[in-house]
């Protein structure tokens, strides 16, 4: 495995070069036209700023400090405002403040900005938090943000949060899983993506084994001693279902101390889909499993 310093360099050498011309702004446009949830009775939303990326810290009164949230998106759209449907319900429902950044988005900016500013806003975010008070949560991409951070930040020697909670992470990258292809028809929000290989808008290129296996992109392969606790999420008819069973698996094997939810029946991400029952007891789940730490 080549070395973190080596590793970043040989990407950022490969982004200078143009990206791909598929027409990923549309897709923002569209999203951007979502309906964003009404902001509940007693709770506060503040723009900030986290080291140059336009963040938001949403607060009630007498709450926990705090999760940071990463939001999804394959890599290439989502923003914190469009993930306000969770956020508002993590910090009116579930008693914690909460933190959510707009990283960087390829394919305009490649592999590895999106980990970089999510490192960038977790050093600002030290100067005035404990890390003992934070819990890393992200869905999709952001689930393996998340993952990626906690791996990250060991290697920075920083302090590590409270915990980190993944749901419906793409946890390798390298690697055709059952369920990459078994599961296409019943995952109507991924479909095929992940078979064609999500990773692909991160590089100029297309990505070498190397690159692939790299365990800030696939945290599959990542050295988790020294992490903390994890809550890992998935349904059991998404493409990426498998990516949580066999990090769950390798986890306790190692015994670090981890759980797994698993819904039956629901799409990708439906964790942040707080409409949903499912979504509820999973959050539910997460509560009770952070408390308890």
């Amino acid at each position: 495995m080549i070395s973190i310093t080596g590793y970043v360099t040989n990407l950022v050498l490969k982004s200078m070069k143009s990206f791909s011309e598929k027409d990923y702004l549309l897709q923002r446009e569209e999203n951007a036209k979502r309906a964003v949830p009404k902001l509940p009775k007693n709770l506060h939303v503040e723009k900030i700023d986290l080291n140059g990326m336009e963040s938001e810290i949403i607060s009630k009164e007498n709450n926990k400090d705090f999760i940071f949230y990463i939001h999804g998106g394959g890599f290439t759209g989502g923003n914190a405002k469009e993930r306000r449907i969770v956020t508002y319900y993590l910090v009116n429902k579930c008693g914690y403040n909460c933190v959510s950044i707009n990283y960087r988005l390829a394919p305009e900016n490649k592999w590895p900005s999106q980990i970089e500013d999510c490192l960038k806003a977790y050093e600002n975010i030290l100067k005035k938090y404990d890390s003992k008070d934070i819990i890393f949560m992200g869905e999709s991409a952001g689930g393996t943000l998340v993952l990626s951070l906690g791996l990250l930040i060991k290697d920075k020697g920083l302090p590590m949060p409270k915990a980190i909670v993944a749901f419906s992470p793409a946890t390798d990258q390298y690697e055709k899983l059952p369920s990459h292809t078994n599961n296409i028809k019943t995952d109507y929000m991924l479909r095929d993506a992940i078979a064609k290989g999500i990773a692909e808008p991160l590089f100029v290129d297309k990505p070498t084994k190397e690159e692939l296996t790299h365990y800030l992109l696939s945290p599959y392969y990542g050295d988790y001693n020294g992490l903390p606790p994890i809550h890992l999420s998935a349904s059991s008819s998404e493409v990426l279902y498998d990516d949580a069973i066999v990090l769950y698996e390798k986890l306790k094997q190692e015994n670090h101390d981890v759980r797994l939810d698993v819904k039956k029946g629901v799409c990708h991400a439906y964790q942040i889909m707080t409409y949903m029952k499912e979504a509820k007891e999973t959050l539910k789940d997460v509560f009770t499993f952070i408390d308890n730490l």
